[in-house]
């Protein structure tokens, strides 16, 4: 099975490609649509051995945002020009931090990336832009939801829930600089939302439950426990399973969704509630 390897940044990936080039591996890149050139960066897809790829980029030190299989696209790539050149004037460039399969729905993708400079005062307006999903003003953070995708915005991060694929996530993502550029351009004329929403509701936080209905919360099934979650009647430590090991990846997705929302479930310690994580270790991978 083919895998795709993305890097955080230009840099990462020409060495990436050059040092795999040079170790013989089989190659190809992933490139980038014209509509979204600039905005990010074309992928390394691979072949070969996925552990021996990882294990060579180890070797040189090089930090990868993310390894997954690859899926053909499930549409053609629609033929449009680039973005204007003001999304560099207001997002300063964009840092793909992370890539991996989505906890809530492990057919598709969750993308998070940064911003060289900070836009969440342009949140207020786009709250005002958009119905529906949940918003903080006090963050400020965005959540909402685009058919079965989610959206995150906050002062520094775009996180991209439940892409189909690498396709989608580019439309995604040149959907949301174009919104927040929107933003940017009436500013001046669109009075911003003050107001907090809470338009996420119980099953957001059921997909990233265990689903094991074993009953140590003192529910009856974790779609119980995922209303008394949102209704502020729970907390995540109730949820045993959710403190093995192994599920470590669905906690720390429960308390990014909670922390976004609103939802005080979190210690202050838990490292869950940055919206964008760093990019992921090779070890985390092989």
């Amino acid at each position: 099975m083919a895998s795709v390897v993305v890097l955080p940044d230009q840099d990462s990936f020409d060495l990436a490609l050059s040092v795999l080039r040079n170790s013989g591996s089989y190659l190809q890149t992933l490139p980038v649509p014209e509509f979204c050139h600039g905005l990010t960066l074309s992928a390394i897809l691979t072949a070969g051995s996925l552990t021996s790829v990882l294990a060579t980029l180890n070797h040189f030190g090089i930090t990868i945002s993310g390894a997954i299989p690859f899926r053909p696209f499930k549409r053609d790539i629609p033929q449009a020009g680039p973005p204007e050149g003001k999304w560099e004037h207001i997002l300063g460039g964009l840092r793909l931090d992370m890539v991996r399969v989505s906890i809530s729905d492990p057919m598709r993708l969750r993308i998070e990336l940064s911003s060289s400079k900070p836009f969440g005062y342009l949140i207020p307006i786009i709250a005002r832009m958009i119905r529906g999903g949940a918003y903080r003003p006090e963050v400020p953070v965005l959540i909402f939801e685009e058919k079965h995708r989610l959206v995150a915005l906050s002062s520094q991060t775009i996180v991209i829930s439940r892409a189909d694929d690498f396709l989608d996530f580019w439309l995604l993502l040149r959907c949301s600089v174009d919104l927040i550029c929107s933003a940017w351009e009436r500013r001046l004329s669109i009075e911003p939302d003050r107001q907090p929403r809470q338009g996420i509701g119980a099953t957001e936080i059921f997909k990233r439950l265990p689903g094991t209905d074993c009953g140590k919360c003192g529910g009856t099934s974790c779609m119980e426990f995922a209303v008394s979650l949102l209704t502020r009647k729970s907390s995540i430590d109730q949820c045993v399973p959710l403190a093995e090991p192994q599920m470590t990846r669905y906690r720390e997705s429960l308390g990014w969704l909670m922390w976004t929302i609103g939802l005080n479930c979190q210690s202050e310690s838990d490292g869950s509630r940055n919206v964008a994580s760093s990019r992921v270790p090779i070890s985390d991978i092989v």
